[in-house]
C-alpha cells in the first residue's frame, strides 16, 4: 500500500508540473501578444530567416549566370525587383545575401557564447585574479573594434567569408563574457545557492543547476541584439571587400557594386540598405521585447 500511494504521489507531481509549465507558456504566450515591440521585431526577423532559409535550397533565378541583355530590366513577373549590372535577379540576390548574413551571424554569435559564457562564469565563480585577467582581456578586446580585427586577419590569411565570421566572433567574446559575470554576480548570494552549498554540491554543479539556468534569459536577449549587430558588421566588412568573395553574395557587396549607379539605379543601393535596415531593426525588436517579457518587472508594464 504504500509503495502505491508513493507512485500515485510521483505522478501527481508530474501531472501539477506538466499543467503548471503549460500555464507559464500560456501565459507568456499572451503578455507577447501585447508587446508591438516584440510582435513586429518577431515579423521583420521571421521574413529575413525564412528567405534566408528558402535561398538555401532554391532561389528563383541562378545569380552565378551574367545577362547582357537583360541588363537594367524593370521589375515584371519574371523578375520581381528588376535585375542589376550584369542581369543577374535582384530578388534572388537579396535572398542569397540573407543567408549570407543569416550564416555568419548565427557563427559569429555562436562563437562569442560558446567561449564568453564560460569564461564569464568562470570570472564569477573564481573571482580574484581570475576576475582581473579575464576583464583586463576584455577592456583588451574592445578597444579593437570588429573591423580592425577582421583587417588584422585577412592580412595574414587572406580575403575569406570565415575570416570575418572569426572576426565578428572574437568581438562578440567580451559581450557575453560581461553579460554572464554580470547575471551571476547578481545571484551570489541568493538563498537557493547557499543551500546548494550546504548540501555539497561543488562549484561546477551549481553553475549548471543553478546558475546558467538563472542567467539564460540574459544570454537570450544579449544573443538576439548581437544577432543584429553581427549583421551591420558582416555587411560593412563586405562593403570594405574583407567579407564574402565571389560567388557568394552580400547585402553589403551589393551596396559596394552599386555605389556609382545610384543616379541612374538608385534601386540597386536601396534595397540591399533597405533590407539590412529590416534585418537589424527586427532583431533589435525582437531582443527589447524578449528583454520585456522575461523580466518579471517589465512584464507587468507589457501585460
Amino acid at each position: 500500500m504504500v509503495k502505491k500511494t508513493v507512485s500515485s504521489d510521483k505522478r501527481k507531481d508530474t501531472r501539477f508540473s506538466e499543467l503548471e509549465d503549460r500555464a507559464r507558456s500560456w501565459q507568456f504566450f499572451k503578455v507577447a501578444l501585447h508587446s508591438k515591440s516584440f510582435i513586429l521585431g518577431a515579423a521583420l526577423s521571421f521574413l529575413i530567416i525564412t528567405l534566408g532559409v528558402i535561398a538555401i535550397f532554391w532561389l528563383p533565378h541562378d545569380i552565378s549566370k551574367l545577362s547582357v541583355m537583360n541588363r537594367f530590366k524593370a521589375p515584371s513577373f519574371v523578375y520581381l525587383l528588376g535585375t542589376d549590372q550584369y542581369g543577374r535577379d535582384i530578388f534572388s540576390m537579396l535572398m542569397s545575401g540573407a543567408r549570407t548574413s543569416l550564416i555568419v551571424s548565427l557563427f559569429a554569435v555562436g562563437i562569442g557564447m560558446v567561449i564568453g559564457v564560460p569564461l564569464g562564469l568562470l570570472a564569477a565563480g573564481r573571482r580574484g585574479i581570475y576576475d582581473i585577467i579575464f576583464m583586463r582581456f576584455n577592456d583588451l578586446i574592445f578597444a579593437f573594434p570588429s573591423v580592425l580585427i577582421a583587417i588584422l586577419i585577412t592580412s595574414v590569411y587572406g580575403q575569406a567569408l570565415i575570416n570575418a565570421v572569426i572576426a565578428i566572433g572574437i568581438f562578440n567574446i567580451p559581450v557575453f563574457v560581461r553579460v554572464a559575470r554580470g547575471g551571476a554576480l547578481s545571484l551570489l548570494g541568493k538563498e537557493y545557492l547557499l543551500a546548494a552549498r550546504l548540501a555539497g554540491k561543488g562549484r561546477l554543479r551549481i553553475t549548471l543547476e543553478h546558475v546558467l539556468p538563472n542567467i539564460a534569459n540574459l544570454l537570450i536577449v544579449q544573443a538576439s541584439i548581437q544577432l543584429s549587430m553581427a549583421i551591420l558588421a558582416e555587411a560593412g566588412l563586405s562593403y570594405l571587400g574583407l567579407g564574402a568573395q565571389p560567388p557568394l553574395t552580400s547585402w553589403g557587396k551589393m551596396l559596394n557594386e552599386s555605389q556609382t549607379m545610384i543616379s541612374f539605379a538608385p534601386q540597386l543601393a536601396i534595397l540591399p540598405g533597405l533590407a539590412i535596415v529590416i534585418s537589424v531593426l527586427g532583431f533589435n525588436l525582437m531582443g527589447d521585447g524578449l528583454r520585456d517579457l522575461l523580466d518579471p518587472k517589465l512584464r507587468r508594464r507589457v501585460s
